[in-house]
């Protein structure tokens, strides 16, 4: 049967912009060759995206208690807003070094993570890793020929294997790291678990109706009232759609996406890809609490990260390459105006891109990667403007490649 037209246009969509972003090259040489491959088509989230990881196809049944409606969440406390007038430029050459990371770091190539201005080796590569007891939970590649394929490990003190899954999405994590989610396939069908960071409560399994492996489920980020908003990729179009994991289990569909961006825990706004424009794409915020009632909508960014509070939400071009995006503007995450533009010195000249999966320090700090030529570094961006690099000398990488990574940002799905 010849495909439709729909999905000609969503295939080429995915193929030229979707991905979960970079990673783990493995240790043998011809291995490594094909992980970086890997890497670079990760890279590519653009429009379509995810998760992002963190972060994040199931929803709140009708007329069952689902995600909070933003009316009923209490607005968050408002810090004051970005007053940057013009773009800031980010060069991470002349920028200043500042403190330590608060976010973990993982070196792909030389599996190590950095936490607190400590590096210590890994066992193996990981793509996520996350706190939990008195270890970690992490995503390690479990077959390096195909990059869908990644398992959960929970991990010991030292990063010994407690608990290992086959075959599995990446990590779901909230905010302040207490909540974890990621969903698994039994050969039947998936599951999607969630477990508290002390795992002092006992995990919540919400086995969702049978369905191969390649219709591919995964967290994308947490919603109020202890709901999860997840992404189901359906496998004859490549579209993903969005639905709500409520408390107990029942879910409710958010229809009209062609891929899923990210989630606020605080206000319930959620964002989706909904168009593919040949050479960009086009993005809403919706309501999560409200049926996924469209909020705003552009076709100017790609929007995947909100903040803690839910006040903003980063847009990068609408357009993603393999090297990322070499702008990223902070955008109110309720209207959608632009609060603040960051772009990479050599934007116009040279190849250069921030990685899409970034993460919150705090409400008014962000964490990235990024990319320069042949080196990557790290950088912590405020809302007032500054710009600090993080950590000792550049890492050189091939083009399109990541060897650096963000522990636990939500990750986009390929």
């Amino acid at each position: 049967m010849s495909p439709t037209p729909l999905e000609d246009q969503v295939q080429d969509a995915l193929h030229r912009t979707a991905d979960p972003l970079q990673r783990a090259p493995f240790s043998v040489t011809d291995v490594r060759t094909r992980a970086r491959r890997i890497q670079r088509r990760r890279a590519a989230v653009a429009g379509a995206a995810v998760a992002a990881v963190l972060a994040i196809a199931i929803p709140v049944g009708a007329g069952i208690v689902g995600p909070t409606p933003r009316s009923d969440v209490p607005p968050a406390t408002e810090p004051p807003a970005p007053r940057i007038t013009g773009t800031v430029r980010i060069d991470p050459l002349t920028a200043p070094v500042g403190a330590e990371l608060a976010v973990p770091l993982i070196n792909v190539d030389e599996p190590s993570l950095t936490v607190d201005g400590e590096t210590v080796p890994l066992r193996r590569q990981y793509d996520q890793l996350t706190p939990y007891a008195d270890g970690w939970i992490g995503i390690a590649f479990i077959d390096p020929m195909d990059e869908g394929a990644v398992g959960v490990h929970v991990l010991g003190p030292d990063f010994e294997v407690m608990e290992e899954t086959s075959r599995s999405s990446h990590l779901a994590v909230s905010a302040d790291g207490s909540r974890i989610a990621w969903a698994e396939h039994d050969g039947e069908r998936w599951t999607v678990v969630e477990r508290d960071r002390a795992a002092e409560s006992e995990e919540r399994r919400t086995a969702l109706p049978p369905g191969p492996q390649d219709a591919r489920v995964r967290p994308v980020g947490f919603l109020p009232g202890d709901a999860l908003l997840v992404g189901t990729t359906d496998p004859t179009t490549g579209r993903e759609s969005a639905s709500v994991i409520g408390p107990d289990g029942t879910t409710t569909a958010l229809p009209g996406s062609l891929r899923v961006g990210s989630a606020s825990e605080v206000t319930g706004l959620a964002s989706v890809q909904t168009r593919f424009t040949g050479d960009g794409s086009c993005w809403q915020v919706r309501d999560a609490g409200a049926g996924g009632a469209e909020v705003w909508q552009t076709c100017d960014y790609s929007l995947l990260g909100f903040s803690p509070d839910g006040r903003y939400l980063l847009g990068f071009t609408d357009y993603l390459t393999p090297d990322g995006s070499p702008t990223m503007a902070v955008l109110d995450a309720a209207t959608g105006e632009p609060m603040l533009d960051f772009e990479l010195v050599g934007a116009r000249t040279g190849v250069v891109g921030i990685n899409p999966e970034v993460a919150w320090e705090d409400d008014d700090t962000i964490v990235a990667t990024l990319v320069t030529g042949d080196r990557q570094y790290v950088v912590r961006l405020g809302l007032d403007g500054t710009v600090e690099r993080v950590g000792g000398e550049a890492v050189q990488v091939e083009p399109g490649d990541r060897a650096l990574t963000l522990a636990a940002p939500s990750v986009l799905q390929r």
